[in-house]
């Protein structure tokens, strides 16, 4: 048997006391707080304490801490001011729109407006060429009717004359009876003058009363038309012809009066127009230059015989 498998000595149990075994004491349980619950390794888990009871945390934390709300802080300072301009600047730039379409409905306004005035001008331009283009133009009608007025020179003096028509293959010239000479009659010999152009003629038919004489020359001549009524008072005419010898004058004036057998005229007359021919705006014949009535202190005063009468020796 080993040491320590004997059995313990007398005197070993006589000298010990034997103490008495009790249980181990727990402290008592807080009403507050529940009883914690061993851990793995049986051991109690350390009650949690409460966040009040907490122990501060160092000053490096609170420093960091306050930093980190500082900087969350200016970051929404700085979102909220972006958005406001952000906002502010849909505001304006909506504004601006809105006023871009106001100023593109105006300019489209005046530009139909426009349109409407520049339609209204265009036809009275158009009215107005068209009235421009109808009435005559005093310079084409003065040429026009010179290249069919002639001087005409008889053995007593020289006048006027006019292309009147055509008859038997030759042209006639109307002028007056007085201008050919009073013991002058059919085949009485005279010339008819033109600036370079001198062609030979001869009477071929007179009418004392009405003071008209019809020449008879063989050069193909132009005509003038003969007007088929009576103009009215205030229309404007020209009297071309042969004052004084100046050939191919041209005077203007107007209707003054219808007289029984005569036309008055305002446009002035000189020894030399007589036989000439008295035309309107348009070149038609309207009369023949007969005289200038009064003497020398007299004006605008002329005569003319009516075209009509024209057409009782030359056919019209």
């Amino acid at each position: 048997m080993s040491e320590l498998d004997a059995p313990l000595a007398p005197s070993y149990r006589a000298s010990a006391p034997m103490l008495p075994v009790s249980p181990p004491t727990m402290p008592p349980l807080s009403p507050d707080r529940p009883p914690t619950d061993p851990g793995e390794d049986g051991s109690e888990e350390a009650p949690t304490e409460d966040l009040a009871s907490a122990p501060a945390p160092p000053p490096a934390s609170r420093e960091r801490s306050r930093s980190l709300a500082q900087s969350r802080s200016r970051g929404l300072a700085l979102a909220l001011a972006l958005a406001l301009v952000a906002v502010a600047g849909g505001a304006w730039s909506l504004q601006r729109s809105d006023q871009a379409l106001r100023r593109a409905d105006q300019a489209a306004l005046e530009l139909q407006s426009s349109r409407r005035e520049v339609a209204v001008l265009e036809e009275r331009i158009a009215g107005l060429e068209a009235e421009a283009a109808s009435r005559p133009d005093p310079a084409a009608t003065a040429a026009r009717v010179r290249q069919s007025v002639f001087t005409v020179i008889s053995s007593t003096g020289r006048g006027s004359a006019w292309v009147a028509g055509a008859e038997d293959g030759r042209s006639l010239l109307v002028t007056n009876f007085h201008v050919i000479g009073p013991d002058a009659g059919p085949g009485t010999a005279v010339s008819v003058v033109r600036e370079e152009l001198r062609v030979e003629g001869e009477v071929i038919r007179v009418d004392e009363g009405r003071d008209l004489a019809v020449v008879a020359v063989s050069e193909p001549l132009v005509a003038l038309p003969i007007a088929g009524e009576l103009p009215q008072v205030g229309d404007p005419v020209f009297v071309v012809g042969s004052p004084l010898g100046l050939e191919q004058s041209v005077v203007g004036g107007i209707v003054s009066a219808l007289r029984d057998d005569h036309l008055q005229i305002s446009a002035p007359l000189n020894p030399g127009n007589s036989g000439g021919p008295v035309v309107d705006a348009r070149g038609q014949v309207i009369g023949v230059a007969v005289l200038k009535v009064g003497d020398e202190s007299t004006e605008a005063i002329g005569l003319a015989i009516p075209a009509a009468e024209v057409c009782t020796v030359v056919a019209c």
